[in-house]
């Protein structure tokens, strides 16, 4: 199981590989893996697979993305992409 709790449409940042510092979007929770989006290289068609313990949560949860993941409607990649670019605007503040 999960050694920490992750939400759908949640943005976290990967802290280990060759990708340590990108943020991405949560898509699905597996039981050892967690299935992350960036929107432009890791598309919803071909999530990345990361360990939970390599990714670095954030309080930011895209509430629209959250309720259509959970229903299990479909979502694009350019709603990842502005979720994300929304959280970095933020962050440069």
């Amino acid at each position: 199981m999960l050694s920490k709790a992750f939400e759908l449409g949640q943005v976290v940042l990967s802290t280990q590989g060759h990708d340590k510092g990108k943020s991405y979007v949560v898509v699905k929770v597996e039981d050892e893996r967690v299935l992350v989006c960036d929107g432009t290289y890791k598309c919803i068609k071909n999530p990345k697979r990361k360990n939970p313990n390599h990714l670095k949560t954030t309080a930011v949860v895209d509430e629209i993305l959250n309720s259509k993941l959970k229903d299990g409607l479909k979502i694009n990649d350019q709603m990842i992409y502005h979720t994300l670019l929304k959280f970095k605007k933020s962050n440069k503040e």
